[in-house]
């Protein structure tokens, strides 16, 4: 059978089996299996590859500090540590024109270096910041758009699980490919500020004051509710960065640290601890049965020539670099808009970094810009996983208010994008430094 043949009748069966709301990790497993079988004639044949293939899919070090970091978000937020430090900030921000929106964008840049989880911070602003945007007057799209932005910084600013997940896969090193991260999350947030103090200037919404505080009295709550997490934030990039600890060590580390802070604090409660270790385990398992399928996917695909030949066939088809980015990036907006991210890059990683080889483009920049165009479609209609994150936390919200919502927002990141795609260097820089 031609490689092309085998390919689209694989995608064919994925596209089926999805429709019929089979999870991803389990339709590839599912296919994967029967697809070894026709592939070699046998069943002991494929058992023997299916086997081999799982044990070998999660068998890494480097997966290990997925759980690790998910676990050390989980403990900071169920010990209100999180909360109490997104209250410091909203009281900080008083006199900024659109305070509330303003503080989802500098909590999603301040916990995205806490949780590395996406839909954990969208949960965490719409049911935190929405209440009182909404009981305060807020436009609702500007109020619901600032939240589903603002929580996508967890995607790109480390410890992103998602960047650990791509690295993974596309055997990118874990600890350059986070701290790659930095520049581009922030310039998002920037551009997240610029929308929010644009839309209050149009609107005339000026900065409330909450409260009058002395300034000695503002410098004393800042320090009691943020140097926990600012002190977390510092001690994981700085052992990243500087190479002391592998990211996997560096995320147990970090998580331990957590656990000893909430204990210093008086925020450690056993039943916090066995809730966060569940929602771990959970979470976990979910991303690791896309691995499973994911791994089993890449092998067969290789083994039947498809990777190499769609290599062939997009080179020959498009030879100019821009032109095969721009059609990389919009079918990841695409399949954005009706996948979850996990599930597109355990799909399309081993089909793309192939190209991204022959086209000679850096892996760590291209991986960033995958990183952002999968948060656009994250937030992309119909179907992007954190509009409905929001409509279950604000089911008074209707889903076409929440899709306009999001619109603005994901123009800002398509301008990020073209700024990186103009100017690598602000990819590459950092973890050039690293060396």
């Amino acid at each position: 059978m031609e490689w092309y043949v085998f390919l689209i009748l694989f995608m064919l069966g994925l596209a089926v089996v999805m429709l019929i709301r089979v999870p991803v990790g389990f339709a590839m497993l599912g296919l994967g299996a029967l697809a070894a079988v026709f592939a070699f004639g046998s069943v002991e044949a494929a058992s023997r590859l299916v086997g081999l293939s799982l044990i070998s899919s999660v068998n890494s070090f480097t997966f290990s500090a997925i759980p690790l970091f998910i676990l050390m978000g989980e403990v900071l937020f169920r010990s209100r540590i999180a909360h109490d430090a997104l209250d410091e900030i909203s009281l900080l921000l008083r006199r900024v024109p659109g305070r509330l929106p303003m503080v989802a964008v500098a909590g999603g840049g301040a916990f995205g270096l806490l949780s590395g989880s996406t839909l954990a911070n969208t949960a965490l602003f719409g049911r935190t910041l929405w209440p009182q945007m909404r009981d305060e007057g807020y436009n609702e799209k500007l109020a619901v758009g600032s939240i589903l932005g603002s929580g996508g910084l967890a995607m790109i600013l480390p410890p992103s699980a998602l960047a650990i997940l791509w690295g993974g896969i596309a055997q990118i090193p874990i600890g350059p490919l986070l701290i790659a991260g930095i520049v581009p999350g922030l310039l998002m947030a920037v551009g997240y500020a610029v929308v929010v103090l644009a839309w209050s200037a149009r609107t005339g919404r000026v900065g409330e004051m909450p409260s009058a505080r002395t300034l000695g009295a503002a410098l004393r709550s800042g320090l009691r509710h943020l140097w926990a997490p600012g002190v977390i934030a510092l001690f994981v990039l700085g052992l990243i960065f500087t190479g002391v600890a592998t990211p996997t060590e560096t995320a147990a580390l970090g998580t331990a640290l957590a656990v000893v802070l909430t204990v210093v604090l008086g925020r450690f409660r056993w039943r916090d601890l066995r809730a966060s270790a569940v929602g771990t385990v959970r979470t976990s398992a979910a991303i690791f049965f896309l691995v499973l399928g994911s791994t089993l996917y890449s092998q067969l695909m290789a083994y039947m020539g498809a990777t190499q030949g769609l290599v062939k066939w997009s080179t020959g088809l498009v030879s100019n670099g821009l032109m095969m980015l721009a059609l990389i990036m919009v079918l990841l907006i695409v399949l954005g808009a009706f996948i979850d991210q996990a599930s597109i890059m355990l799909v399309t990683a081993p089909l793309l970094m192939p190209i991204v080889s022959a086209f000679g483009w850096d892996p760590l920049w291209f991986s960033i810009l995958v990183l952002i165009i999968l948060q656009i479609g994250n937030t992309s209609p119909p179907f992007g996983m954190s509009l409905f994150v929001m409509k279950g936390v604000a089911p008074e919200l209707s889903m076409g208010t929440i899709y306009k919502a999001a619109l603005p927002w994901i123009g800002s990141d398509i301008a990020v994008v073209l700024v990186l795609v103009g100017f690598p260097a602000l990819v590459t820089f950092l973890p050039a430094l690293m060396q």
